[in-house]
Order: structure tokens, then sequence, then C-alpha cells
């Protein structure tokens, strides 16, 4: 995409305008498309414009939207002295100027992004109280716009009012999870989507699926969480949101990690990492950070899956469902692994013991090394990222075992 620099010509149905002759509430709209799209340079310029337009036309409402908007964005990418600076700004055009009880008046967004600035710095319950007042701000206009005489303003004025409620629910239902209120959010949740699935209003949808995502996560009901995901899934991508499809990947990561699929929930973050490279994505990268912690503390080096026949490393997934004697092996390495004895001893089983277990039968060297041989020369190459330097499968003194180090887990029994 061209910078606005570079291009700084509106094209739109073969008519030229000027960026400079756009009022501020189209220009703070293409700002938020451009945060869609992940360009968040691009939409804090479209923001700053704005601000200047609104102070040159001498538009109350808006300076309060520019304002607001420049805020919102400062903490969605974690420049902490640019939202000292909107915030200093909003207090002095607050003191500066009436807060006059019209449409023409300051915008009800303000509340909204002092609420979200509250929130990422964990003050809740200055949140609460800023979500509130953006609500009653809401209802206030919703008065006012049913006695003007525009009919056409009326529906457009009644949409926005609609769409701000559903956004006002949905922070107050990121608070309620917060402070531990489950269900507080999921009535939110339910409230705003009666409405929003219906309507569809641009951007809520997501939202909304995320954060009843963030519920089934706080239970680890994995499948309830899955269906949101894939509901965010399907609806950001529908409305090429690319900077809401970057926090269903993130979901998709802390679902994987929950349902200890650790190579998947590595594959999710990595991804994520390719696509956040610029400056602008801080939160989300720091996000990204904490959430590769839990990963490590959480993870096993090799899993055991009995039910579904793989075996996942640190690196991959091997599906080993018609090799019966492979994950036979490996299952009985990893219950000698979990045998409490001295740190040198309780970890291998010898060539006699592995027969014995697995094949079922009386040891003999000289009908049984070979075969043995050959399919632990099977299992390393099927996990070892280098077997020349084995990191799963050790000689241990006349026989074999795992690792001492790794962390193990085996999966058994029913599904």
């Amino acid at each position: 995409m061209m910078s606005l620099e570079n291009n700084p010509l509106n094209i739109q149905h073969n008519i030229i305008t000027p960026l400079n002759q756009l009022p501020a509430k189209e220009l703070i709209r293409r700002g938020n498309m451009r945060m869609e799209k992940c360009e968040l340079k691009e939409a804090g310029r479209f923001f700053e414009l704005a601000l200047e337009q609104a102070k040159a036309a001498r538009d109350l409402r808006g300076i309060s939207d520019s304002i607001a908007q420049l805020l919102r964005y400062s903490s969605e990418i974690g420049n902490e002295p640019a939202i000292q600076k909107w915030v200093n700004e909003l207090e002095i055009f607050l003191a500066q100027t009436p807060d006059a009880s019209t449409l023409q008046g300051h915008s009800p967004n303000i509340w909204y992004c002092r609420g979200i600035v509250a929130f990422r710095n964990a003050q809740y319950k200055k949140a609460q109280i800023l979500f509130h007042r953006f609500w009653r701000e809401l209802e206030q206009e919703e008065n006012l716009i049913t006695v003007t005489a525009d009919a056409s303003i009326e529906g457009e004025g009644f949409r926005e009012i609609m769409r701000s409620k559903a956004q006002a629910l949905l922070a107050l239902s990121l608070v309620a999870i917060a402070q531990g209120k489950a269900k507080r959010a999921q009535y939110f949740g339910e409230v705003i989507l009666k409405y929003a699935e219906k309507e569809r209003p641009r951007g809520i949808l997501t939202s909304t699926y995320l954060m009843l995502l963030r519920l089934a996560e706080r239970t680890s009901n994995t499948e309830q969480a899955k269906f949101w995901l894939q509901k965010a899934f399907a609806e950001s991508v529908s409305e090429h949101n690319w900077y809401h499809y970057l926090f269903v990947l993130y979901g998709y990561a802390r679902v994987s990690r929950i349902e200890q699929d650790f190579v998947q929930a590595r594959f999710y973050l990595d991804l994520l990492e390719k696509a956040v490279v610029h400056d602008e994505f801080k939160n989300l990268k720091r996000e990204i950070a904490e959430e590769r912690v839990k990963l490590n503390l959480n993870r096993v080096d090799l899993e055991v899956d009995l039910n579904r026949s793989t075996i996942r490393t640190r690196e991959s997934e091997v599906n080993l469902r018609r090799q019966h004697l492979l994950i036979e092996i490996i299952h009985q390495l990893s219950l000698a692994h979990d045998h409490k004895g001295d740190e040198d001893s309780k970890q291998g089983l010898s060539k006699q013991e592995i027969i014995e277990k697995v094949w079922k039968e009386t040891y003999n060297p000289e009908a049984h090394d070979g075969k043995l041989y050959y399919n632990i020369n099977r299992i390393r190459k099927l996990l070892e990222p280098d077997q020349k330097k084995p990191q799963y499968l050790l000689n241990w003194r006349q026989g074999y075992r795992l690792a001492p180090e790794l962390k193990i887990r085996v999966i058994k029994g029913e599904k």
C-alpha cells in the first residue's frame, strides 16, 4: 500500500478528493480500516490527520473522537509516552470545552478509549466505571436522536449507537472475566450475540467470539473453546480483518497448549512471530512471549499417545498406527523411565527385558538381537533430529533407555 505522503489523493468512482478535504469522521473510519489490515503506522497517521481536520473546522465532536482514537491506538501498540500525551490532551480539551448534551458535543468514545487504557493497566474497577459512563452517554445520545426530524440520520445514528452499546457490553465482559465474574461475562456475551448475529456490525462478532473463547479456556473446556475459535476464524476472514485474525491464531496457540499439543502450539506462536515483526505490535509480542513461557512450563518433550498411535517430540509428530512394535518399545521404555529408582539405574531396559515385554518371548541373543537393533534404528530415524547425536533414545548398559532429563507423557485408555 502507498503511504499517505505518496498517495495524498482519495480516488473513488473516478472522483478525486484530497485527504485534507475529508471530514474527521471519514478519516477515522479509514484509520480503523488500516488497523484491520494490520497497517498500524498508517492507521495512526489517519487519526492524526483527523485531529488536524477537526481542529481546523472547530468540530468539537471530531476533536474528541480523534483524540480518543489516538489514545486507544497508542494503548493498542503499547506506546506509553504517546498514551500519556493523549491523556493529557484529552484532559485539557475537556477542561476547556463545555460537555454539551447535543449530538455535536463530546464523543462518548472518550470514555470507552479511556476505559481501554485503564483495562490494559489492570485498573479494572476504574475501567468498569469508564465503560459504564460510555454506556450512559450512548443512552443519552439515543434519546436525543429520537427527537431529530431526519429519518435517514435517525437510522444511521441508531445503528452506530447499537454497535457502540455492543462494544460497551463487550468491554464490560472483559472486565468481568478479569474480576473472576464468569457468569456475568457469559450473560453479556449472550446479549451481544442476539443482536450481533442478526445485524452483523463490523468487528463485533469476532471480538465476542474471542471473549467467549477466554471463558471456555478458564474451565479448560477445549471443545467449547474450539467452537468459538472456529466462529472467530470464519468471521475475521469474512470481514478481511487481519488484525483480529492474529488474535484468532493466538487463541489457537493457547488452546493447543491446554490440550497439551505442544508441537501445534509452537507452530501457531512461530507463525504469529513472523507476522508481528514491526514495533507497533509491541503488546501482542509481549503476550506471545508470555505464552511461550507458559508453554515451556507445561510442555513435555516426548508424548506417547497409545489411543492414536502417535509420538510427539519437541520437533514433530510421528504416526505409528501400523507399527505396533515401535510404539510398544517406546511405551515400555516410557514406563521404565518413570520408575522411581536411583538416578543411574531407574530409566532403562535390558535387551532381554525389551524382548520379554514387547515380543512376549524368551530372550535368545542369536534370534532376537538382529530384529531389536533393526527396530531401534527405525525408531531413531523417526524421532531423532540427528541420529549421530541421539536426544531421545540412548544406549544404556546392555539395553536402551530414554534420555533421563526428558519430560514424558503417556496417553492411554478410553478416548
